[in-house]
């Protein structure tokens, strides 16, 4: 049992000091060894299936990413992660997959993007303010499809966003022109670039 416990232990602290049932199960521990560390006070349950130790933070970010394992931040919450903007989402989004049901996603307060096409286009990891990584679209991706009508995105959150990504002096032109062909908003791409030039 303390081998079993000294284990599961190990395994949370190399985790980033969290657990899912589902790492739980595939490692083969014990869920009554799980639940008498609850119990005991050695782990906490914050969402149904996460659990950590008792002096970790496990972000609000990663608890949606776990509840909808298919969402990629997107949009305004994805500049965020990408340090494009300063404003911290009052509402996260996410997209999604056509066919999706969005009544859950609605009710745990994020704002769902349906895509037809393009959903697995441009997905990476990106660490949380709380260290657990989550899924966001890579930010010459989120730079341009903010600019796409249909989300009527603020051109004052664009525009610094767009200048903060060419301050890093890392502009990469040839993934912003592929967005921007299968975004269909070359022009504004475009004239996005040539201010900042």
């Amino acid at each position: 049992m303390i081998d079993a416990k000294k284990e599961i232990c190990d395994f949370i602290k190399e985790n980033g000091g969290f657990i899912t049932y589902l790492q739980m199960k595939n490692s083969g521990f014990s869920y009554s060894l799980l639940a008498k560390m609850l119990e005991n006070h050695e782990l906490e349950k914050d969402e149904r299936g996460i659990y950590r130790l008792p002096n970790v933070y496990v972000d609000e970010y990663y608890i949606l990413q776990y509840r909808f394992p298919r969402g990629v931040f997107s949009l305004e919450t994805a500049l965020w992660f990408h340090d494009l903007s300063l404003t911290v989402p009052f509402e996260p989004v996410m997209s999604f997959p056509f066919g999706t049901n969005t009544k859950m996603i609605k009710a745990a307060g994020i704002r769902p993007v349906i895509l037809r096409r393009n959903y697995d286009v441009g997905i990476v990891k990106i660490k949380t303010p709380g260290g657990q990584k989550v899924r966001v679209y890579e930010a010459e991706r989120t730079l341009v499809e903010c600019l796409r009508p249909t989300y009527k995105i603020d051109v004052q959150v664009i525009a610094p966003a767009f200048k903060i990504y060419s301050s890093r002096g890392k502009i990469d032109y040839s993934k912003l022109h592929k967005y921007a062909s299968l975004f269909k908003v070359e022009k504004k791409v475009q004239s996005y670039l040539e201010v900042l030039e």
